[in-house]
């Protein structure tokens, strides 16, 4: 059975992949309340997409999400003027949301089910990687693209941590839609996510 916990999530108009990097601007007294509650207790909030409503205020109801948001961990804080926050955090884990309701600060507070890539390397032995069996070649061409895309990233090597590393760099990079990035998000498949990637890549959106 796959882990269960309870997370704040923070539901945003943005995609957070596993690995990513996200800036946050806090103002709202919620907010700032679970973050200083994330740091006091070493734990992550929770990033999802909304799909509709509001990302301040309540007064039309808490927004509807996504159900597959990717857990955050702050990196760094800075003070900002107008009595802004920076935050930035770096995506670690995703989930299923499986409840959530709004609790009395405000906050929208998650039952969540944690997700694990499904490595599948096609016609060969599977790997953690997600990239066994794959012709190296396409994963060539996508790395190719990726140092294109952001040089600093890749700095020469070749040797990516796997397929859902690659291709979330990618969807990260491309010039694709959020529902295009929440699919991406919300696939198992490495073999699956390639394909989707090899389409943008190819121009179709």
């Amino acid at each position: 059975m796959a882990a269960e916990e309870r997370l704040g999530l923070f539901p945003l108009r943005t995609v957070l992949f596993p690995a990513g990097h996200l800036p946050l601007r806090l103002f709202e007294a919620r907010y700032l309340d679970l973050l200083r509650e994330c740091l006091r207790e070493d734990r992550p909030f929770g990033v999802v997409r909304i799909t509709a409503g509001s990302e301040v205020g309540l007064e039309d109801g808490p927004p509807s999400i996504a159900t597959v948001g990717t857990t955050a961990r702050v990196v760094d804080t800075t003070a900002l003027p107008g009595g802004l926050l920076g935050v930035r955090v770096v995506g670690e884990r995703r989930f299923r949301v499986l409840e959530h309701a709004v609790d009395a600060r405000g906050v929208v507070r998650a039952r969540v089910e944690f997700r694990e890539d499904a490595p599948n390397s096609g016609d060969s032995t599977p790997d953690d990687s997600g990239l066994g069996g794959l012709r190296q070649a396409r994963i060539d061409a996508l790395v190719d693209a990726l140092a294109r895309l952001d040089p600093e990233l890749v700095e020469g090597e070749r040797e990516v941590p796997g397929m859902a590393w690659l291709c979330h760099r990618l969807a990260e990079r491309l010039p694709v839609g959020l529902g295009a990035r929440q699919s991406l998000l919300e696939c198992d498949d490495p073999r699956a996510m390639l394909e989707r990637v090899e389409a943008w890549l190819g121009g179709e959106r």
